[in-house]
């Protein structure tokens, strides 16, 4: 079968002079599936440049005064006959679409120089300029049988006033990233009739996952991962995970994303991954095993063969079972990046020594102090919500 791709050029409002000029020449070296004219609003148009080029670009910055925040052209094309070179980018040398590419620099140069127009370079830069401008998916655009369509599309991108549902924004990122859902998926929806909902996520490029939910960090420090999503007008809370942040060993997360499946539409650890984390997460980021994670193992253990009970817990079996996975697979114990998240040397040091670094040392001091004071008051007669 014939190789074809999709891209998309966009001619920014500040290089609309040269539009007709522009349009002749991608109609003479591609086919011109749609151009839709798109009007983003002018308080959420630095926050919509910022999540389509993945750049944190505050209000009135140089590319968006040099771009222009008026309506603007997006041309959606199919290329019926790709190549694909090595071009020196702004990311460095990267194989890229040399047709579209070449296009791009020329149309640039057509319009003063500068980022006036922009162009995918290759497919997953198309499928994300597609579905974060337009919600459209790419493998539907690609095949398109009717062409050369035109349009008017008054509409921020996709997410830009917060998510209508958990399956809206599930759907953008089955469609542009690799996650996974760490827990609690079996039935994802009644997260949202919790108190404060929170969901638990793994992937393998942070930034593009806050892009894509226009999710905003609820702390200043990088090392922190939550980020607030509105979604049906509720505050939801997103905890995003990613390769390298020792939530898990380095080598267990790449395992857990690659290895990952289908459940109802959202991708979830295979079962093994699945039991083991879950268990490393209830002792390793806990100060103590809870009863709700101790039912949910025993349950999930019946998937893998284990076959757990209480008895599991009370003779430490289960602990041994997990120190056994970790050194099969050559895993190690690892101190969180992010410090908000527990981690309980009590239960590894059976297993071998950590040493843990002066920030959490200091942290975990600051917790034991905090707690033997409550246990003072306590005794004294106070009393703490739960």
């Amino acid at each position: 079968m014939k190789e074809i791709e999709a891209h998309v050029f966009i001619i920014w409002s500040k290089g609309l002079q040269q539009r007709d000029k522009i349009n002749i020449d991608i109609k003479s070296k591609f086919e011109i599936l749609e151009s839709v004219d798109v009007t983003w609003s002018k308080n959420k148009f630095s926050e919509n440049l910022s999540r389509f080029y993945g750049e944190n670009l505050p209000k009135n910055s140089s590319k968006e005064k040099h771009c222009g925040t008026g309506t603007f052209l997006c041309v959606i094309v199919r290329d019926n006959n790709p190549k694909y070179e090595l071009r020196q980018t702004s990311k460095g040398v990267k194989p890229v679409n040399i047709n579209m590419f070449d296009a791009k620099q020329l149309y640039r140069k057509w319009t003063g120089g500068g980022h006036k127009i922009h162009g995918s370079d290759n497919v997953i830069e198309a499928r994300s300029n597609m579905y974060l401008l337009l919600g459209v998916k790419y493998d539907l655009i690609v095949g398109l049988e009717e062409t050369g369509k035109s349009r008017t599309y008054d509409k921020n991108l996709i997410g830009a006033n917060g998510w209508d549902s958990l399956h809206e924004i599930f759907e953008a990122f089955n469609e542009l990233c690799n996650y996974v859902v760490l827990r609690n998926f079996e039935d994802i929806n009644q997260e949202l009739n919790n108190l404060h909902p929170d969901i638990d996520l793994l992937t393998d490029n942070k930034r593009l996952i806050a892009d894509i939910s226009n999710g905003k960090p609820t702390k200043k420090d990088k090392k922190r991962v939550q980020h607030l999503v509105s979604i049906n007008n509720q505050n939801v809370f997103f905890d995003f995970r990613f390769i390298g942040d020792n939530y898990y060993d380095y080598k267990w997360e790449q395992q857990i994303l690659y290895t990952r499946v289908i459940y109802n539409n959202l991708y979830i650890p295979n079962p093994i991954n699945h039991f083991y984390s879950l268990m490393y997460h209830a002792f390793i980021h806990k100060p103590e095993l809870t009863e709700d994670y101790l039912i949910k193992l025993i349950d999930i253990s019946h998937d893998i063969d284990l076959n757990y009970d209480y008895k599991s817990f009370i003779n430490l079996k289960t602990l041994n079972d997990l120190n056994a996975f970790m050194i099969s697979n050559n895993y190690q114990y690892v101190e969180p990046r992010d410090l908000s998240v527990y981690f309980n040397t009590k239960v590894i040091e059976n297993f071998e020594n950590i040493l843990l670094s002066k920030k959490r040392d200091s942290i975990e001091k600051k917790w034991a102090l905090k707690k033997l004071v409550k246990r003072v008051l306590q005794k004294m007669g106070f009393k703490f919500g739960r």
